[in-house]
């Protein structure tokens, strides 16, 4: 990953790290983790329409059964792996909250096979967490490159660094990072066959 002298993304294979995104000089908080154990082969050999997809309002407390009843809707049996998730997105939510201080969460899960939100972008929001449990994950130029690439769309063709399958990004938007938040976007999926799912967690009332 292609960090740079004084840039103001943060990377660590420790939890901890998403803390530093408080700090005023850090935009992005990378926590490069690995595959919680057993889900990378279980969901990669689920049907499309057996991955839960929605989005909903709860307290972090609330996000084990709101989840659930995502995985219901999906007829997506019990099993310990589906536990895992739900267990795993969860825990996510939970931090996000003592983080932002957000008493309840916005929480979105995709299963995604199209391009999504391909442009490149920065978020108008306060904090957001995103993390891809299947398939390619955010992707988002050099800091150096950002201008470019927001001027050239599907027309860039420099580098890219991704966000790891499984590892959390949590990224400081707009209202809190002003033009210093990362320029970044979803990988663009059509025509390839995957189906990706994303995880997007926000406050309570964020513009997404």
């Amino acid at each position: 990953m292609n960090l740079g002298s004084g840039s103001p993304i943060v990377e660590a294979g420790e939890e901890a790290v998403l803390d530093r995104i408080v700090d005023q000089d850090v935009a992005l908080a990378v926590w490069a983790r690995p595959a919680p154990s057993g889900l990378a082969a279980w969901l990669d050999a689920l049907p499309p329409e057996k991955l839960p997809d929605g989005r909903f309002v709860a307290t972090p407390a609330e996000v084990p059964a709101q989840f659930a009843a995502l995985c219901d809707d999906a007829d997506l049996g019990d099993c310990p792996a589906r536990a895992c998730l739900i267990d795993d997105v969860a825990g996510l939510a939970a931090s996000f909250g003592r983080i932002s201080g957000a008493a309840r969460v916005d929480l979105r899960i995709e299963a995604l096979d199209h391009d999504g939100c391909w442009r490149f972008h920065r978020d108008y929001v306060g904090l957001r967490l995103n993390a891809t449990y299947r398939g390619p994950g955010t992707q988002w130029p050099p800091l150096e490159q950002a201008a470019r690439a927001l001027r050239a769309q599907r027309r860039y063709r420099g580098a890219l660094n991704e966000l790891p399958r499984f590892a959390v990004g949590l990224f400081k938007g707009v209202q809190r990072a002003k033009a210093v938040s990362v320029v970044h976007r979803s990988p663009p999926l059509s025509g390839s066959g995957v189906t990706r799912l994303f995880l997007c967690i926000n406050e309570e009332f964020s513009d997404d």
